[in-house]
């Protein structure tokens, strides 16, 4: 594995027939990990990691405990490599929309990514509404996001959550998740279930792919899924993963969002990097109304540079 931000063709003609990425059962019981990649249609590594583990390991079926499956959210999307088709699919995750959701049929749900969610429901229903689930349920939302370097986890403050991802020394990031509505995570989280979202590196990348890779592997060792000495390289998916976040603070919470309304002409100033410094009043960016400066001091986390999307930036803050 190799640290390399290649880039891989977007216009690359895939066909992504298949939901269902792979379903890996032990022959012992442990936790239920869904791995959720491409819930945006620019978001396509994950697949590619998910792909990976499930072959690696599929000789282990003998000592793996308990279940992991990958998963494909935004079939429709990804053909087309764009974020969304009619709506964000993962701004719909509201208890209300998505009863409505399960209740209508196929052929009357109203746009692409209601479609879509009404499929990937189908799937992970029986594992996340589960009253007294006998072994937790692991939920990991695989991202990208457009700008450069960098690679964190967004989570909520759950002792399971902490207790599970300090065992990664990926950055955590506290608190976005009250700042982005009706997403996949949120909704899991509020099931009981346990959540966070793994944001690996620039969209279309294999810089993405292989965090998202060793991120995965070292999560299931973690998870207590598999043992370290099952896998014969698993130090290098450890070592990949410390050495992308030496540098990196470890755990943050969030401070500020910039949110873009509809007809602002946002336009990120080129050149910034998740966990560049900002002081307040730094230019950040540009819209119809003139410059945009920062209105806090910390970390800037994932400085918009695509077309669509409705947050701009985050500022971030260290802290215990």
């Amino acid at each position: 594995m190799q640290e390399t931000k290649k880039e891989i063709s977007q216009t690359e003609n895939i066909e992504y027939s298949d939901r269902l990425i792979g379903d890996l059962k032990g022959t012992s019981s442990g936790p239920i990990v869904i791995a959720l990649s491409g819930i945006h249609g620019n978001e396509p590594t994950g697949i590619e990691a998910i792909r990976h583990i499930l072959e690696k390991l599929e000789s282990k079926r003998s000592v793996f405990h308990g279940r992991f499956l990958g998963l494909i959210g935004n079939i429709e999307a990804l053909r087309e490599r764009k974020r969304y088709i009619d709506e964000d699919m993962n701004r719909i995750w509201f208890t209300s929309i998505l009863d409505k959701i399960r209740r209508t049929s196929i052929d009357e749900v109203m746009t692409a990514e209601r479609r879509e969610t009404k499929k990937l429901l189908e799937i992970i229903d029986p594992f996340i509404l589960e009253e007294k689930p006998k072994h937790p349920v692991i939920f990991v939302d695989l991202h990208s996001f457009s700008a450069e370097s960098g690679l964190f986890v967004i989570s909520t403050r759950d002792e399971r959550n902490i207790e599970l991802l300090a065992q990664l020394r990926v950055p955590l990031i506290f608190g976005i998740e009250k700042a982005l509505h009706g997403t996949a995570l949120k909704y899991i989280q509020n099931t009981g279930n346990i959540g966070f979202a793994f944001e690996t590196g620039q969209h279309f990348t294999e810089f993405a792919e292989d965090n998202a890779t060793a991120g995965l592997m070292c999560m299931l060792v973690a998870a207590g899924c598999i043992s370290a000495s099952e896998i014969d390289d698993f130090a290098r998916y450890y070592d990949y993963l410390k050495a992308q976040t030496d540098d990196l603070p470890h755990k943050v919470e969030f401070l500020y969002k910039h949110i873009i309304e509809p007809d602002d002409r946002f336009e990120m100033r080129p050149g910034f990097k998740n966990f560049d410094r900002v002081q307040k009043g730094d230019w950040l960016a540009n819209d119809r109304h003139g410059k945009i400066l920062a209105q806090r001091t910390g970390y800037i986390l994932m400085p918009l540079y695509q077309q669509q999307g409705e947050d701009g930036f985050f500022i971030v803050q260290e802290c215990e």
